[in-house]
């Protein structure tokens, strides 16, 4: 009711303000700032405060429009700037086009003159270029041309040739005759560098042949690396340097046979001429060094080396057919060309005095073993190793004459066998000579140098097993000394059996086995030296089973004989041939008169008391190896228990016609019984 009583203009304003929100930051801004002039809440303030707002407001203006006038005249001056700078930019636009109109001619002539420029520049790089791949510079011409070998010479030289297979390429253009003409100039300078080069070269291997262990240059290996693209240079310097290493080696051997080395020391070879070995050894050994040296120096200035004997042998034999190549095995047989007379004289010098049997096998043991060695190096054909093989060959055979001459001796004169039938003093002395042969021979085996490949067991180590340098070939030795041997004894052997006109004996009873034993024990005294020699395992087995035989003859002659005297020996023959022949006919040895079954037991009673003496049954005393011996004492035993035990069981078999007689029973003692007497186990 209230609401409805006010005016309609005052209910929208009383409306308006309650519709007012007084929370809002807008509300509450404008609130703050009315306080802080609004200080005074009353009626007329409140009446006139449109106006103070109003003044309020004009006073903020009129502050912003003062401090605003300072900024408004700092523009003016900035807008003036800019239409004087407008008006300098126009007149310049106008100097610059009247300029450009004026120079467009000049702009023109110098773009062609760049572009001038640039092919001009193009074409000195490609000229450059081509003076840089087909010609050389005066520094490396001057190099070329000059007279000291140094390391830019090397580089010149590998730029002829470079420029020079350049040239090639050139010749498949269409500038072939720029291509010939440059090649030609090369060649004059390269065969010009090579002429200065070999005698550079030639000149210094002079120098290098007076020094015994000369060290090689760089410069020196350069230059013989680069003389290898020309072959007949190459030759030429590769035979000045054998000739000037062949003249200087020479010397040195023939100083250190006379002379020694510096001071004395070491001595002179020859002052040990009266000891062969050793002076055959000092040569070889010298020979050996120098060699090594040597091959050490010309693989230095050559590098090349064979890599095997084999490969050596194909290089000499190249050279030998003709070929411009000078490998390394040929150069050394050039340069130890000029010892191998002086060598091989004084080694004939000391084979031609007789040098006792084991010195001369000693000699081909150390020359065998030197040409092996030798012929690793320059292959089985070099001169050194020919004059090394023929010095080998020659002390062989001198040492099989003297085996010669001694087993000829021995044939001639078989001495008498001792009484003991103990072996004589020649085969005492011939085994002791043996002896010392297979400890020279195994000594010289190992101290050889075994093949480290299937490369190295060719023909070089062919040629170092020969002359007994190999097991097998040790099997011609032991026949020279072994079989004059075996005959002495068996001519000695015959002055024991009944029947020979040399008997020792003329009046005591002569004994059966005494030829058996005096054989068994000469071969004894030689297998007792070969049993334990790898070498002689062959020879060895040969003697055993000549002992085996001459003990089997022995047992054999003794069993005979044992049977014999007690009546077993027949009876045991016929027994035999009664069982060979069961087989085809039906026979029964009761029937016959000779194997009556008495007369059987009589033979094995006599047997029994025969083996039951204690001096029945033979010892063999004059066997001198124990094991020999008591090997032939069991053998007769087991023989005659074999014997026994053969008739007792014709006896015990049925088929044979004795049970009827009363068999087994008739016989006293059985086969255990006899083992028992006999000690058979």
């Amino acid at each position: 009711m209230a609401s409805a009583s006010l005016a309609p203009g005052l209910a929208r304003k009383v409306k308006k303000v309650l519709e007012i929100k007084t929370e809002t930051p807008e509300l509450l801004s404008s609130l703050q700032t009315l306080s802080t002039f609004y200080t005074d809440n009353t009626p007329a303030a409140r009446r006139g405060l449109r106006t103070t707002i109003e003044k309020r407001g004009l006073a903020i203006n009129e502050r912003f429009i003062g401090a605003a006038e300072s900024v408004i005249k700092a523009l003016d001056e900035v807008q003036r700037s800019l239409d004087a700078l407008s008006g300098s930019c126009g007149a310049i636009s106008g100097v610059v086009a009247a300029t450009k109109s004026s120079s467009a001619s000049l702009l023109a002539d110098t773009e062609r003159l760049a572009r001038d420029l640039e092919a001009v520049e193009r074409k000195q790089g490609l000229v450059a270029q081509f003076l840089d791949t087909y010609q050389l510079t005066p520094e490396e011409v001057a190099a070329l041309q000059g007279e000291e070998v140094s390391p830019a010479f090397f580089a010149a030289l590998s730029r002829v040739r470079a420029i020079h297979d350049n040239c090639r390429q050139l010749l498949r253009t269409h500038h072939q005759r720029a291509g010939l003409e440059l090649m030609d100039l090369m060649a004059a300078h390269q065969e010009s560098a090579y002429e200065r080069l070999c005698r550079w070269v030639q000149v210094q291997c002079r120098n290098i042949g007076e020094y015994d262990a000369p060290e090689v240059e760089p410069a020196l290996q350069a230059a013989v690396a680069a003389l290898r693209e020309r072959p007949v240079l190459f030759k030429y310097c590769a035979e000045e340097v054998a000739t000037a290493r062949h003249n200087s080696l020479f010397q040195r051997f023939i100083t250190a046979l006379t002379r020694g080395g510096p001071g004395g020391v070491p001595r002179p070879i020859e002052i040990h001429a009266h000891d062969p070995q050793r002076y055959v050894n000092d040569m070889l050994a010298w020979v050996h060094q120098a060699l090594a040296s040597e091959r050490e120096f010309v693989v230095a200035l050559f590098g090349e080396e064979a890599s095997s004997p084999e490969a050596a042998s194909e290089q000499m034999a190249d050279t030998l057919s003709g070929s411009d190549a000078l490998h390394t095995p040929a150069l050394l047989d050039r340069i130890f060309d000029s010892i191998c007379r002086p060598l091989k004289l004084r080694v004939e010098q000391v084979l031609m005095t007789s040098p006792p049997t084991l010195l001369a096998f000693s000699l081909g043991q150390l020359l065998s073993f030197y040409t092996g060695l030798v012929a690793r190096i320059l292959g089985p054909t070099g001169q050194l190793t020919a004059t090394l093989a023929a010095c080998r060959d020659m002390a062989s055979r001198v040492f099989f004459e003297q085996l010669r001459a001694r087993g000829d001796k021995l044939r001639r004169n078989p001495p008498p066998p001792p009484k003991d039938l103990s072996p004589p003093q020649q085969v005492v002395e011939t085994v002791h000579h043996l002896l010392e042969i297979i400890n020279a021979y195994e000594t010289a085996m190992e101290s050889r140098p075994h093949p480290g490949g299937a490369s190295a067991s060719g023909a070089a180590a062919a040629s170092a097993s020969s002359a007994a340098g190999g097991p097998e070939e040790l099997g011609p030795v032991l026949a020279a000394v072994l079989d004059p041997l075996a005959e002495m004894c068996e001519r000695s052997a015959e002055a024991l059996t009944p029947d020979a006109p040399s008997r020792v004996d003329e009046v005591a009873r002569l004994d059966p086995t005494a030829h058996r034993v005096y054989l068994i024990n000469c071969l004894a005294a030689v297998w007792q030296v070969l049993q334990h020699r790898a070498a002689a395992s062959a020879r060895s087995r040969q003697v055993l089973e000549a002992i085996e035989a001459h003990t089997a003859a022995l047992v054999g002659g003794e069993v005979g004989r044992l049977l014999a005297r007690c009546g077993l020996a027949e009876v045991v023959e016929r027994l035999r041939l009664y069982q060979q022949a069961q087989e085809a006919e039906a026979q029964v040895p009761a029937n016959d008169p000779a194997l009556a079954l008495p007369r059987l037991a009589e033979a094995l009673r006599s047997f029994f008391v025969l083996v039951s003496s204690p001096d029945a049954l033979p010892e063999f005393q004059s066997v001198q190896v124990p094991r020999l011996r008591a090997d032939a004492v069991a053998r007769v035993c087991r023989s005659l228990l074999e014997c026994y035990e053969l008739v007792y069981a014709a006896i015990e078999d049925p088929t044979n016609g004795y049970l009827e007689a009363g068999g087994a029973a008739a016989v006293k003692h059985t086969p255990a019984q006899v083992r028992t007497i006999l000690g058979v186990i």
